[in-house]
């Protein structure tokens, strides 16, 4: 079964979505402790301590059942939090 024009297959989409997200999760929290002991940035705490978890529980659990619509949303959760605290955190700054 090939998937996004027949490179690749689900399987291999589902794999790395879970990979990607499941990597993400120490990075946020590195990112969650920078902005907590330099700015004094509570919601960092929300975001890159919430987010990131549960987008790679959900990711974890659409390779599991193979689904991908969870994978992908999970995904989206877990990348989606590094750039929204960035961007808040620079709206904070400023």
């Amino acid at each position: 079964m090939s998937f996004f024009n027949g490179t690749g297959g689900l399987d291999l989409f589902l794999g790395r979505a879970r990979i990607m997200s499941i990597g993400l999760v120490p990075v946020c929290v590195v990112l969650m402790i920078f902005f907590i002991r330099e700015e004094g940035w509570h919601f960092s705490l929300l975001l890159c301590c919430i987010l990131p978890p549960i987008g790679a529980y959900l990711t974890f659990r659409g390779h599991r059942e193979i689904r991908p619509g969870l994978a992908v949303i999970g995904l989206v959760l877990a990348v989606g939090a590094l750039p929204l605290s960035l961007g808040l955190a620079v709206l904070e700054g400023a």
